[in-house]
């Protein structure tokens, strides 16, 4: 099959990992629309994180040919991921394809992201544009922007409509839900930190690949739709910002910077205190507090599975 770039050559072998946990019927939704892909060299690994809802069986029931790799526990959005990133190596895949069990890529997806880094060997990650899921009127992101602001990292074009960002830009990284990577580019920077466990890892490992002197490629002609937040409960919950927190300080311990340091003390820990009573009023004051300990564990040098429950 002649590739989108027009090229007619060969094109890449790419191994789709799908990340499953407690995935239900939206894991089901996601290998279907891989299953219908147009890209013609594309294979599929399942990695579960001892889901105990039963989605695996349900997968298999309908596409009994499926590779999947069961963990006997949660390992983490990193550790996870990692097997399949192995897989691409050791199998000697071209690239590899993060999808989370919760996002839907549309059937010319995979090949839109291919056709990028085929046309430029400049670039090591590519990404589509996330719309929500059901909202698909709505961008969850185009790709994102390591700003040094609050959480250090945004979403750009959060809740914007659909039509905005139409052009395809390098960006600061790419949300693992939806992430091509070239082998060389993996053999080069190796893969996820474990230690970030999860959340902040995709920020992390394009930083990585930018300092490598890779771009980072955002392809708005490729398009994916995100149930959102449905593996760490609802909008605000309290184990994503204290992951998030606690991963922000690891991230600067590692890669910070004086300008990224200043804004994490402006905008996330001067704020702290206004910050939980506004959220206890708003009944959010839960998790506005396991951000706080997140911060502080993190300063701590707490990093891997968390210790907050």
């Amino acid at each position: 099959m002649a590739g989108l770039n027009g090229t007619g050559s060969t094109p890449l072998r790419v191994l789709a990992v799908v990340l499953n946990f407690n995935g239900g019927d939206t894991v089901g939704a996601c290998v279907e629309a891989l299953a219908a892909q147009t890209h013609a060299a594309l294979d599929l690994l399942l990695i579960d994180n001892a889901s105990s809802d039963g989605s695996v069986e349900k997968v298999l029931a309908k596409h009994p040919d499926v590779e999947v790799i069961r963990n006997a526990e949660n390992l983490g959005f990193c550790a996870a991921n990692n097997q399949g990133l192995d897989r691409v190596l050791e199998a000697g895949y071209d690239a590899g394809l993060l999808v989370n069990d919760d996002v839907v890529l549309e059937p010319d997806c995979v090949e839109r992201l291919c056709a990028v880094v085929e046309g430029d060997p400049e670039v090591g990650v590519a990404g589509p544009k996330v719309l929500f899921e059901p909202e698909r009127d709505f961008i969850w992101c185009a790709g994102g922007v390591l700003d040094g602001r609050q959480n250090l990292n945004r979403l750009r074009g959060h809740w914007q409509p659909a039509q905005a960002f139409p052009e395809p830009e390098d960006v600061d990284y790419i949300p693992g839900c939806a992430l091509l990577v070239r082998r060389a580019v993996l053999e080069e920077v190796g893969f996820l930190e474990a230690d970030y466990f999860a959340y902040l890892e995709d920020v992390e490992f394009c930083f990585r690949v930018r300092r490598a002197g890779h771009r980072v490629r955002y392809e708005p002609a490729a398009r994916a739709y995100h149930h959102v937040s449905r593996s760490s409960g609802h909008r605000y919950p309290a184990l994503r910002k204290y992951l998030n927190a606690r991963n922000s300080v690891h991230f600067l311990r590692r890669h910070g910077t004086l300008r990224t340091w200043l804004g994490f003390w402006i905008f996330d820990v001067a704020t702290l205190l206004p910050l939980v009573v506004w959220q206890s009023l708003r009944g959010q004051g839960r998790a506005a507090r396991a951000k706080a300990r997140g911060i502080w564990r993190g300063f701590r040098g707490e990093t891997g599975r968390p210790i907050h429950r």
